[in-house]
């Protein structure tokens, strides 16, 4: 496997890096089908995903924080050796999705960052309630989310996440309600 933790605690420091934690917290929130959905550090959900494969070279993960007080999600695919040119700090990739024979671009080329380690992992954020609402639901109504490196497929990956979706907006709701409220910066 990927090591489909470490790669939620990395996307995890992406959104936390302004805030100084002392120590991570994680706890199980639900188990959705193949979703594995956690709150992180009393402050974001985490819902994660593994692609298993026979050859471990092959394995990918998909992980979403979502962040409802801050209104932020942060897509992260996560992939042991993925089939692209040399990688530096940031790539564009084409993100679709389908449903049943129709395919989905409204979202067009976007920015991931890439972070390395035993694997890759590829991070875009989405920020503001309209972008962040849009990825829910697309994530949520969708079979297949994909990733094109120009014309190429990168990887296309079975999502079947409906319930999962509705659990990360529960989990979130809940953390928001309990959260104090950011620090106004003058």
């Amino acid at each position: 496997m990927i090591g489909l933790r470490g790669k939620i605690l990395g996307a995890c420091a992406l959104l936390t890096a302004s805030t100084a934690q002392a120590e991570r917290v994680s706890e199980p929130y639900a188990m959705v089908g193949d979703w594995r959905i956690t709150a992180e550090n009393h402050r974001m959900c985490v819902m994660g995903r593994e692609y298993a494969s026979p050859v471990p070279e092959d394995a990918q993960g998909l992980i979403v924080v979502y962040d409802a007080q801050r209104q932020i999600v942060s897509l992260n695919w996560a992939a042991r050796k993925p089939k692209l040119p040399v990688l530096t700090d940031s790539l564009d990739f084409r993100l679709a999705f389908l449903k049943g024979k129709s395919m989905d671009e409204s979202w067009g080329s976007q920015p991931f960052q890439i972070q390395k380690n035993d694997g890759y992992l590829f991070t875009h954020l989405f920020t503001g309630g309209p972008d962040v609402q849009h990825i829910l639901r697309d994530l949520a109504s969708h079979d297949i989310i994909t990733l094109f490196f120009g014309p190429l497929v990168t990887t296309s990956l079975y999502l079947n996440a409906s319930d999962a979706v509705a659990k990360l907006r529960e989990c979130s709701s809940k953390l928001a309600e309990t959260a104090p409220a950011e620090p106004v910066q003058k």
